[in-house]
């Protein structure tokens, strides 16, 4: 990726959880991520940042999120190590091995501006990000579309440059449903019109008050 790049919807959501949680391990970064991205389609029916999401030992990653992370730190909006983060890595290598994606004074001038959206990350931050590695790792293999890229490698299912999870496990259509579709409209709504007095939304928003009502609940 390179550095002239344009800001994407991925880049907005990495700095959102940056900032708010002034650093994180990229382990938990990769992880915070797809978990979003996967609620978010349950919820509303579509996909945020159409990233791909390949599979390794220890679960979900985004798919080059070295040189991802790499363009926002040569921007000059993340802070990071440049060379711990480009390291190769083993498999047998510690899950637990931090490298650190932090915020600086930029972070801020990047991160997603739709309240709805915001509001949405920032749940999932706040019931998802305390984790330990272990846990979240657990969480992410309870997921539909873990359970159907595993289900295929045991049915001899391979793919050569592997598989990509969301795309290739997640239907869409297979999460639409009534309150999704309100949910959509509201996105729409809010992403047209961003002016928009947010009290409206009041109502709408009350559905996201504990993250206990993000439907549907994990696939367990």
């Amino acid at each position: 990726m390179k550095i002239n790049s344009p800001i994407t919807d991925l880049d907005r959501i990495t700095a959102t959880i940056v900032y708010e949680l002034k650093e994180v391990n990229l382990f938990h970064y990769n992880k915070l991520t797809y978990i979003f991205e996967y609620l978010y389609i349950k919820n509303f029916g579509v996909r945020f940042t159409n990233e791909y999401f390949i599979k390794l030992p220890h679960g979900p990653v985004i798919h080059q999120y070295k040189d991802q992370i790499n363009k926002l730190h040569l921007k000059g909006y993340i802070d990071t190590d440049s060379d711990k983060l480009n390291e190769k890595r083993k498999l047998s290598d510690d899950k637990t091995s931090k490298v650190l994606i932090k915020r600086n004074d930029r972070t801020e001038e990047i991160i997603v501006t739709n309240p709805i959206v915001y509001g949405f990350l920032k749940k999932v931050i706040i019931k998802y990000a305390n984790l330990s590695v272990n846990e979240i790792e657990r969480l992410v293999y309870q997921t539909s579309p873990v359970k159907s890229y595993l289900s295929k490698l045991s049915m001899g299912f391979k793919k050569e440059s592997g598989s990509y999870l969301l795309k290739d496990c997640i239907k869409i259509t297979n999460y639409k449903n009534e309150i999704s579709a309100g949910r959509k409209k509201a996105l729409e709504h809010i992403s047209k019109y961003p002016n928009v007095n947010v009290d409206q939304y009041k109502i709408f928003n009350q559905e996201f008050a504990p993250l206990s009502n993000l439907r549907p609940a994990w696939d367990c």
